[in-house]
């Protein structure tokens, strides 16, 4: 029965073990928590030179777009400029030309009036000098690099009321000798281009206004003598006029 009890007793105890650390358990935990302590700050660390690298050619590239954006920008200003001064150099230049249109139709009606003036001059010595109409002012011929080629110009100026216009045409005629004998040559011969030169003018005018087209071209053998250029309205020759052949300068 003793037992029994006893027996009993023992079952209804319940018995926990509580293991003892020792020193050497004590040292390791220790050195596993230092070691913790110690590897969270250095991976953070790595980790974040990790993403410094990483984040490093997106900087270099992000550095040279803003470079680049700041070149730009430079760039558009200095356009910006430059377009600024042309606006304002257009300007004067509009401005230049309609001051020079101004003093070319002075220059123009003063012209005109001197040549009014000499008209009335002359027409104490010659009558005909008062008649509207046009007038042969001037022929012009100039040598250029090639021997029988020669640039020309012709001057037309007019008599009558200053708001007329004038219009006309000029037949030219080169006058010489060729193998001996008398030739002359007109002027689309001369060109190679049309026989007439156009003019409409109010004072005065010079033609032909192209360069290209002021080429005369002699043939091969042909003497030049004289010039006869003749003004004709509406088919009718109205005006006369003959220049010795004389080259008064070169023009390359």
């Amino acid at each position: 029965m003793i037992d029994f009890k006893r027996r009993r007793a023992l079952r209804e105890h319940s018995v926990t073990i509580h293991p003892r650390d020792s020193k050497a358990f004590r040292r390791w935990k220790r050195g596993v928590v230092i070691l913790l302590l110690i590897l969270v700050p250095v991976s953070a660390w790595q980790g974040w030179e990790a993403a410094m690298r990483a984040q490093q050619p997106h900087e270099l590239e992000r550095q040279a777009l803003i470079e680049r954006q700041g070149q730009l920008v430079k760039e558009v200003e200095d356009w910006r400029q430059r377009y600024h001064q042309l606006e304002v150099d257009l300007l004067v230049a509009r401005d230049a030309a309609v001051e020079g249109r101004e003093t070319v139709h002075e220059l123009e009606a003063q012209l005109f009036k001197v040549q009014q003036s000499l008209a009335q001059y002359q027409g104490v010595l010659a009558p005909s000098a008062m008649d509207p109409g046009i007038r042969i002012q001037a022929f012009e011929l100039h040598a250029t690099e090639v021997a029988n080629v020669f640039r020309y110009k012709v001057m037309v100026s007019r008599v009558g009321n200053e708001s007329d216009t004038v219009q006309a045409d000029l037949q030219l005629t080169v006058m010489g000798e060729q193998a001996g004998e008398e030739s002359s040559l007109t002027l689309d011969q001369l060109t190679g281009d049309a026989s007439t030169l156009a003019v409409d003018f109010r004072y005065f005018q010079v033609v032909p206004a192209s360069s290209e087209q002021a080429r005369l071209t002699l043939p091969e053998g042909f003497v030049p003598q004289q010039v006869k250029v003749v003004a004709s309205q509406e088919g009718k020759p109205v005006v006369e006029q003959v220049f010795d052949w004389t080259v008064t300068g070169a023009i390359p």
